[in-house]
């Protein structure tokens, strides 16, 4: 999603402050270098001691340089928050799956999936007492908040097995990542336990397949690697992060993930905190077919923090295997974000005042 004319004046003015910045720093560089060029050949013509000309030339060609390196190397964070929606159908005792929207989408088939194979959170699930808005902020809420951590890795790992398979990519430069090389991510999310879990060793893949219709999808046809499967209501994704060699991916805390490398450090937190966010009874009512308008629904908040390592911008080559950074990004942010779903995806604003002239 593209914000960028939507914040025109405030780049204007950054990018005026920038020029004016440039400009001052500009003419106290070329007065200092001016001021040292002629006291030195004051000097060599002279033989005199350096004047105080060039020790003021010195301190401004000085004071020019550390302003340019902090300006440089000093901004090395960015931020960025992504928030999304769900809403909690109380009837059905699920989440509600939202046509057209990714996210919701997702999560609704993730939960399914392991209700229907894992007893634990079946019982931990509906253990919840619906309708009581308390109680499913401690009871439901926490089960929402794996599954969303489990979709953001899930997202990451289909778009880094995208975007390297390229021939242009040396193999020797990635390391895959799989499920037993991250163990303190493994054991604290149910969802990726369970999913990315072998097929032999789980019992609803097991038995007659004439009896148990199965749906296989493979990649990596050299390899014959089968990575996703799904049979009698369960589901396995095969789960791999393909990243630059030197890459690291590990538990920070409860919600944040921790991916570094080289160049830069992620670390993504993933919260459902109980937050309500407000969707209008209109698009419930004409959109969702909602009779009942008492469903909760909750914000998902992503919050990315990226770290450029000090001085890696001086690094002029490999770039081309940290780029999925922003690609991932822009991609993620339209499968989950609120604001795009309903101005760009469905583009509400539009068609409702359709959908209001044809009930008439």
């Amino acid at each position: 999603m593209n914000d960028k004319n939507l914040n025109s004046l405030s780049n204007l003015l950054d990018n005026k402050r920038k020029i004016l910045e440039l400009i001052v720093v500009s003419v106290f560089l070329g007065i200092g270098v001016s001021l040292v060029s002629s006291s030195i050949f004051e000097l060599i013509k002279n033989e005199n001691k350096i004047e105080i000309y060039s020790l003021i030339g010195l301190v401004l060609i000085f004071l020019s340089l550390i302003y340019l390196t902090i300006n440089l190397f000093g901004k090395r964070k960015i931020e960025k928050e992504i928030d999304g929606f769900f809403i909690l159908g109380r009837t059905q005792k699920n989440i509600i799956n939202i046509d057209n929207y990714d996210y919701s989408n997702k999560i609704f088939e993730y939960l399914q999936s392991a209700i229907t194979e894992e007893v634990e959170i079946k019982e931990g699930w509906l253990s919840t007492n619906f309708g009581d808005i308390n109680d499913e902020c401690v009871t439901a809420l926490p089960y929402i908040q794996e599954i969303s951590e489990y979709y953001f890795l899930e997202s990451l790992s289909k778009h880094l097995s995208s975007f390297f398979n390229n021939t242009k990519f040396k193999k020797t430069r990635l390391k895959r990542y799989e499920r037993n090389d991250i163990p303190d991510i493994l054991v604290s999310n149910r969802f990726l336990e369970l999913f990315s879990k072998p097929m032999q060793e789980r019992s609803l893949f097991n038995g007659n397949q004439e009896n148990n219709p199965v749906m296989t999808f493979t990649r990596d046809s050299i390899e014959g690697r089968i990575v996703s499967n799904y049979k009698n209501g369960a589901m396995f994704q095969y789960f791999d992060l393909k990243l630059p060699t030197e890459s690291k991916i590990n538990r920070k805390g409860n919600s944040k993930i921790l991916i570094s490398n080289s160049r830069f450090d992620i670390v993504i937190t993933t919260t459902v905190s109980g937050v309500n966010t407000y969707i209008s009874s209109e698009y419930r009512k004409l959109y969702l077919g909602f009779e009942k308008l008492d469903d909760p629904t909750f914000i998902t908040n992503y919050k990315i923090e990226i770290n450029f390592k000090r001085f890696s911008f001086l690094k002029s080559s490999s770039w081309e295997y940290y780029e999925w950074l922003d690609s991932f990004l822009e991609e993620f942010e339209k499968k989950v974000s609120e604001k795009f779903y309903f101005e760009y995806k469905i583009e509400w604003d539009r068609i409702y005042p359709i959908i209001k002239t044809l009930q008439k």
